[in-house]
């Protein structure tokens, strides 16, 4: 049985209180009961209303509780023990009779292949990579060490992926770019698009994701890249380690995202815009032009936020501002005429 005792070994923590207090899983603050942990962060939080048998908190904390870990980072401890109590159910083991897998395709050791399942030809699967049923990897294509595909995932020819990448369900890596070039009666005539996907290591791309090749470049993720579910990535676009970006967000093509930038929510930026390392982008903004430092911006078109609320702001007050002007010119008027 687990106590505050071992779950302080486990997260390299320091323990407060009594050391045989049983803990049997995590919860959150407002449900954890006596024989489960969890932790603080919020500010203001009144730790007497909890019933949680012991608290994570943070090395240095003045929190009060019968019991507690002193940890460096407790988010990161919480979701070690969230792992910890809910280990993953494998999806199921070795190759499955109903996977189809090319002769001349590679794998490594202890691969896992869900129910159909197509590796294509000359197709690479590191070892420890679990593929889930339906999932087509096509020929060429290369998928790491200790990588975890979801259902019906596509990962088009030309595709290279690191190691230790969750892929969701329904993403499409490697499908055409949108790319057209209109002919002399206007018609919109496709461009083939021959380019190539490469997806650094630990990245995680969220269900019905779209990553598109490129004319004959590249379309490129860094490491540690997240993206939520329905991110379009467009056609030679390169996003730097450690960004994130939030759902419905939509990049055009030949973009250059930074390092650890972060996307709200249904950003749209335009094609061949360049977006500095750690930028903040607000949920629905429209990024029209380079931004060339480090801030926060929002709105459409995008710009610094400050100045955006500001001119939230004034618009609020544009029908106050319009009588205010049209009454000093009756004013104006009058003394005109005398």
């Amino acid at each position: 049985m687990n106590t505050l005792e071992s779950i302080a070994r486990f997260l390299d923590g320091e323990a407060r209180g009594n050391p045989a207090t049983p803990i049997r899983g995590v919860n959150s603050l407002e449900q954890a009961s006596h024989d489960e942990i969890t932790f603080l962060v919020k500010k203001g939080f009144d730790p007497a209303t909890l019933k949680a048998g012991a608290l994570i908190v943070a090395r240095g904390s003045m929190v009060e509780y019968p019991n507690l870990i002193y940890v460096d980072h407790p988010y990161m401890a919480f979701a070690r023990l969230l792992d910890y109590f809910h280990p993953a159910i494998p999806f199921c083991e070795g190759i499955h009779p109903d996977a189809r897998v090319a002769e001349t395709a590679t794998l490594g050791k202890n691969v896992t292949l869900g129910p159909f399942t197509t590796i294509g030809e000359d197709a690479g699967i590191g070892d420890n990579t679990q593929i889930h049923s339906g999932v087509i990897v096509y020929p060429g294509a290369k998928v790491g060490n200790a990588c975890l595909i979801y259902s019906n995932v596509v990962i088009r020819e030309g595709v290279s992926i690191g190691d230790h990448c969750i892929i969701h369900s329904g993403v499409v890596i490697g499908a055409d770019g949108f790319g057209f070039s209109r002919d002399s009666e206007g018609i919109p005539r496709k461009i083939p698009q021959k380019g190539r996907v490469t997806i650094g290591s630990h990245c995680e791309i969220g269900a019905n994701s779209c990553i598109d090749r490129s004319t004959i470049e590249e379309t490129r993720l860094g490491n540690h890249v997240k993206l939520d579910n329905m991110v379009q990535v467009g056609h030679n676009t390169h996003i730097g380690d450690g960004s994130t970006i939030s759902a419905l967000t939509g990049i055009s093509g030949s973009v250059r995202v930074g390092r650890n930038v972060i996307m709200g929510g249904q950003v749209g930026i335009a094609d061949h815009v360049h977006v500095a390392d750690g930028v903040v982008i607000a949920g629905k903004t429209g990024v029209t032009g380079h931004i060339k430092s480090r801030q926060i911006i929002s709105g459409y078109p995008h710009s610094e936020i400050r100045k955006w609320r500001r001119s939230q702001v004034l618009l609020r007050n544009l029908d106050e501002y319009v009588e205010r002007i049209a009454t000093l010119e009756e004013k104006i008027k009058k003394l005109e005429e005398q």
